[in-house]
């Protein structure tokens, strides 16, 4: 039998604080057996999205995000800082904990088992993408998209953001990404150690012909169906109260 799983297409480009809002409430939603297994995709404006427990002084170049008018806002799963705009695609999965596809505690595993859906659609799209550990997606040695997750609230959650057609100066510029994870990489600057869906195709590609080809790739791979579907209005009220009492405050995005 053919597992159903919800598929959200839910977002406000224009404010990162509400998507992360998002972000947090349908895990707590599916953890607490209130709504389905679900996938979402998104898009954020000019945002660096930073890691839990990471500092905004040491990861951001507070001067260049006023010039390019970037937001900082933080999330609720660990890892490293990204750069998000309209050309970047962001998704992410969240199921029951205990399922099938992961079922036990093991971070790794949640990684590279949830990306395989992706990793399945670039293909489709021509791209030679594959996963390197801990929790990246690359094309010939440079990073195309990045993971985090946790399994916490009942939730196995996983999500990522795909470079499909980002500028990547901006993101040299907002970004400060230490010397030594570039020297590891034997590249002067963090352009060369990222590409994108567009110059690894040589031609024009939107986020939704990459947001098609993974959810072919998601239900090819893990045979689910994914159903359209939209937030509960339990959901709604959390991301509500997520929104006025957490990401939309600068004590949790900046101040950690």
């Amino acid at each position: 039998m053919v597992e159903t799983w919800r598929l959200i297409d839910l977002e406000y480009r224009e404010d990162p604080f509400r998507n992360m809002s998002v972000e947090e409430a349908i895990p707590r939603a599916v953890g607490e057996g209130a709504a389905p297994n679900t996938v979402r995709f998104w898009h954020n404006s000019n945002t660096i999205v930073l890691g839990c427990f990471q500092s905004a002084d040491l990861e951001v170049n507070f001067d260049a995000c006023k010039a390019s008018g970037t937001e900082i806002v933080r999330r609720f799963t660990g890892g490293g800082a990204v750069y998000h705009d309209a050309g970047n695609l962001n998704y992410a999965i969240s199921l029951k904990r205990g399922h099938p596809l992961v079922p036990g505690n093991d971070l790794q595993l949640v990684f590279q088992r949830l990306s395989e859906g992706t990793i399945a659609g670039l293909k489709s799209l021509g791209v030679n993408a594959e996963f390197q550990p801990i929790n990246d997606i690359q094309v010939d040695g440079k990073k195309v998209s990045g993971a985090a997750g946790s399994i916490r609230w009942g939730t196995t959650f996983h999500h990522g953001c795909i470079l499909v057609a980002s500028d990547l100066a901006i993101l040299g510029k907002v970004l400060n990404v230490p010397r030594v994870k570039l020297a590891d990489r034997h590249v002067a600057s963090v352009q060369k150690r990222v590409t994108t869906i567009r110059d690894e195709l040589q031609k024009e590609i939107t986020t939704r012909d990459v947001r098609n080809a993974i959810v072919q790739g998601i239900e090819n791979v893990y045979n689910v169906r994914l159903e359209q579907g939209q937030l509960s209005k339990s959901e709604a009220a959390n991301v509500k109260e997520l929104y006025d009492t957490k990401y939309s405050t600068s004590k949790w995005n900046l101040e950690q």
